[in-house]
């Protein structure tokens, strides 16, 4: 009598433990399928990150035994050119006196200007602001140093090239407005406005902004919302079997 007492008790936690590790199981794996969209939206984000400088020639903060013949800055993604969008890119003395022998070009991901012939020694600043092809603009300004032995003193005023302080006061600011009035016409570029070396607080602003788009979300959340669902089928299913009597519990 008591065998088989013990038998019934043994059969009738057999029959309980094995119906719950099933139903544990289930939801195991149903919210393991559940949280995989999430996670794959929250890796995503770092590949939508703003584009940004990589490289200026000259280098920040270098000095200079050689007066360079242009200024070349390298940047991460393309950048947008022309269609009313005017990307700045500045070289200026302490006094403010411009050096840049024109406008820039742009190639892909690399905006380049000529440099004036004749440029005095002294420290100078290399200052841009451009659109990249994402939208968003950059501000932001280098400092160099020009050290050359039969160089011009520093102070001295450009003449025949480049821009003397007294005549660009403003115009770098007048230009900034108008590219971005133009370019917000055309439903091109981020709004940008002002200098090119003014601060670069925007693009740190900028910066934090998400990068994923609002369909990617949706789509997630789209996504969690059908497993979730299932999952909770999976767990009906798994209990309804958990308190079916199969041959092999008997």
């Amino acid at each position: 009598m008591h065998l088989n007492a013990m038998h019934t008790c043994t059969e009738r936690v057999r029959e309980d433990v094995i119906p719950r590790r099933r139903r544990t199981a289930a939801l195991t794996a149903a919210l393991a399928l559940a949280a995989a969209p999430v996670a794959g939206v929250a890796l995503a984000a770092p590949a939508q990150a703003h584009d940004e400088l990589l490289s200026s020639t000259p280098e920040a903060g270098q000095t200079l035994t050689e007066a360079p013949d242009e200024v070349s800055l390298t940047f991460s993604g393309n950048l947008i050119d022309g269609q009313g969008i005017q990307n700045l890119i500045r070289v200026r003395d302490a006094d403010g006196n411009q050096w840049q022998a024109d406008s820039g070009t742009v190639e892909g991901d690399t905006f380049s200007a000529g440099v004036c012939p004749d440029l005095p020694n002294g420290d100078y600043e290399l200052a841009y602001r451009v659109v990249y092809s994402d939208g968003h603009s950059e501000e932001r300004r280098l400092d160099f140093t020009l050290d050359a032995e039969g160089a011009p003193e520093a102070g001295t005023v450009p003449e025949d090239c480049g821009v003397a302080a007294e005549s660009a006061g403003g115009s770098a600011a007048e230009e900034a407005t108008d590219a971005s009035q133009a370019a917000e016409e055309n439903g091109q570029a981020a709004q940008a406005s002002g200098d090119p070396a003014a601060t670069t607080e925007a693009q740190d602003d900028q910066a934090q902004e998400p990068g994923l788009p609002g369909w990617v979300w949706g789509l997630g959340l789209g996504g969690v919302a059908v497993i979730g669902l299932a999952a909770v089928l999976m767990f009906r299913k798994a209990s309804a079997l958990g308190h079916t009597d199969t041959p092999e519990d008997r």
